[in-house]
């Protein structure tokens, strides 16, 4: 089958499924109680969590027809079992809470069977490659899968800032393993990233459901795994500046040790009332007016920057 194909078809397969099935997860997930209040409403609001549930449904859907279609599909089963386990690490916080310090350890034991995709194990520096062999395989690469997926996971708190950047994101990496080879890479991230724009549609400002963290860390061992299977770590750290400074100004609120503030308040006019200026999304809302919404496009915007100047490398190396 034509490249393109193996790409559209997935892509487009897990965009239905999971545009169809969001509806009727937002309803029972009400029906059921697992709901969170979204801070930022000036009228009380609560929004159904766990929005990864569908995204892993219209996943799974593609990856069950490209079985049929794809050659490598073990390969590809492999790579989507990291993400599958994260999945289930994620709902089983969502459901009892694992508490921070196993969420920053434990990830790196789930990302271990990445190292059976037989990817390169050399790390592509600026000007030249080091070659790693096993010390790449099991220990820089489930790392590498781990810090992304908590980098995900830490930059989230408005409406669709965590589900938009990272879908953006997504959207490069494919852009850059284009141009490095082609439509071969492309399979390995179209059915999360057709689900993540079917998500989207529903998760936008004002989200009628969030992604919890089974999604969150889904969507981050995604683009983790990918950027480590495509062999674009210095892309991978370029397109996530914005996520490292908001980690770094983290590190310096604990350093300082400002009180745990975890959100924000909104106005009566709906602009946004922050704590201080050591996160991303509180950083512009600190200094100027500004509602969710518009803090949430600036949150774009910088994606979409890092996502460039990485593109930018990609076709200058």
């Amino acid at each position: 089958m034509d490249g393109y194909l193996t790409f559209i078809i997935p892509l487009l397969l897990s965009f239905l499924v999971t545009f169809f099935l969001i509806p009727r997860f937002i309803r029972k997930l009400k029906e059921e109680g697992h709901i969170v209040k979204d801070y930022y409403k000036i009228k009380e609001t609560f929004v159904p969590t766990m929005g990864g549930l569908p995204i892993l449904m219209g996943v799974l859907s593609a990856l069950i027809i490209l079985q049929l279609i794809f050659p490598d599909v073990e390969h590809l089963l492999i790579f989507y079992f990291v993400i599958f386990i994260y999945a289930v690490f994620g709902l089983v916080d969502d459901l009892v809470n694992v508490g921070r310090k196993i969420k920053l350890v434990a990830p790196f034991f789930l990302a271990f069977p990445i190292a059976l995709l037989n990817i390169d194990t050399s790390l592509s520096l600026i000007f030249t490659e080091v070659e790693l062999g096993i010390l790449f395989s099991y220990i820089i690469a489930p790392l590498y899968v781990m810090v992304v997926s908590n980098l995900i996971n830490m930059h989230s708190g408005f409406n669709g800032v965590s589900g938009g950047t990272t879908t953006i994101l997504l959207g490069f990496t494919a852009i850059a393993s284009f141009i490095k080879y082609g439509f071969v890479g492309l399979i390995y991230v179209a059915p999360i990233l057709g689900a993540m724009i079917a998500f989207m549609y529903f998760n936008r400002y004002p989200s009628r459901i969030f992604l919890g963290n089974i999604g969150t860390l889904m969507i981050g061992a995604s683009l983790g795994g990918f950027i480590i299977f495509q062999n674009l770590e210095i892309f991978g750290v370029i397109i996530l500046i914005p996520h490292i400074i908001n980690f770094l100004m983290f590190v310096y609120w604990k350093i300082r040790k400002y009180p745990h503030i975890k959100f924000g308040k909104v106005r009566k006019d709906g602009t946004l009332e922050v704590p201080n200026n050591l996160t991303m999304k509180w950083l512009l809302p600190y200094y100027f007016p500004m509602t969710e919404k518009k803090a949430v496009l600036v949150t774009y915007l910088f994606s979409i920057v890092s996502g460039i100047c990485g593109v930018l490398y990609i076709l200058l190396v």
